[in-house]
């Protein structure tokens, strides 16, 4: 237990800020990004594969990390026909939903139904705060559809027979060979669209290294918790990304604005709490 609530907050602040750099430099390509990034993933991923004897490419893990490609293309792309704040709730929002519903319905999880339902709609409600007024639900398609596959990528990891450390390298080349081939496709179709800085890509993979201390964190959560509560409570990262905002990037500047997010934020936690203690051992 105490050992997946460890992977729980190590995963929390490394997935919360390893897109820090999109905002250090906002007027990067994301693509320019996930390229970058893939390569630190690649990199470490690599590292600890030779390190543990853990290198293979099997296909669940390989072909999650393409189907996580896609979730963050799909993302990417709602950052820049949405917006940049509602995007990420909603995507977060929906992971956790999604995440919640496979653990309990499709793997049978052992939880207490009436308390996790009720801090799902806590935290739920908390990200409503925190996330612009909705204009035209069918609009934000793109956030939310990459929310369903935030929320289930890891399924193949279920019903595989890989250990945790095969997976996640096979994992990270599906994600390194899937994000080369969309932004070689991107690149090829315009070529000014994607570019590169040294700052900005040394940047980027040094994100992809803290993404994966924040994957192997999300295991650790897994291991423990389970799908239907240690997902959901890894994806609270956007609470950590907020703060960064805050404090190295002046956002959310007025008292007003502070209290409004002060109090979301205590609304997600306490839901996070609720659902930690909902789950039955």
């Amino acid at each position: 237990m105490i050992h997946s609530l460890i992977g729980v907050l190590f995963a929390i602040v490394a997935f919360g800020s390893y897109m820090v750099p999109l905002k250090k430099w906002p007027h990067a390509s994301a693509w320019s990004f996930l390229a970058g990034l893939s390569w630190g993933i690649f990199l470490s991923a690599n590292l600890v594969g030779i390190v543990t004897h853990t290198v293979n490419f099997r296909f669940p893990g390989v072909g999650s990390g393409l189907i996580w490609v896609i979730g963050g293309a799909l993302c990417f792309r709602a950052v820049q026909k949405e917006n940049l704040a509602g995007a990420g709730v909603r995507a977060m929002g929906m992971s956790i939903l999604t995440s919640f519903l496979c653990g309990v319905f499709l793997f049978k999880e052992s939880v207490f139904l009436p308390l996790s339902l009720f801090s799902l709609l806590v935290i739920l409600f908390g990200l409503f705060l925190l996330a612009p007024h909705i204009r035209g639900f069918f609009k934000n398609w793109r956030s939310l559809c990459g929310g369903v596959i935030f929320g289930s990528y890891l399924i193949p990891f279920q019903y595989s027979d890989l250990s945790a450390l095969e997976f996640i390298y096979s994992f990270s080349m599906g994600i390194f060979i899937g994000s080369n081939l969309l932004v070689l496709f991107l690149k090829l179709k315009n070529p000014e669209k994607i570019r590169w800085t040294p700052a900005f890509t040394f940047a980027s993979m040094g994100a992809g290294v803290f993404w994966m201390l924040g994957t192997h964190g999300c295991f650790w959560a897994l291991d423990g918790l389970g799908y239907a509560v240690g997902y959901p409570l890894t994806q609270l990262n956007l609470l950590v990304n907020i703060l960064w905002g805050v404090i190295a990037f002046g956002e959310y500047p007025t008292k007003k604005e502070k209290a409004g997010l002060l109090s979301a934020a205590l609304l997600i936690i306490l839901g996070a709490v609720l659902l930690t203690l909902s789950k039955q051992f």
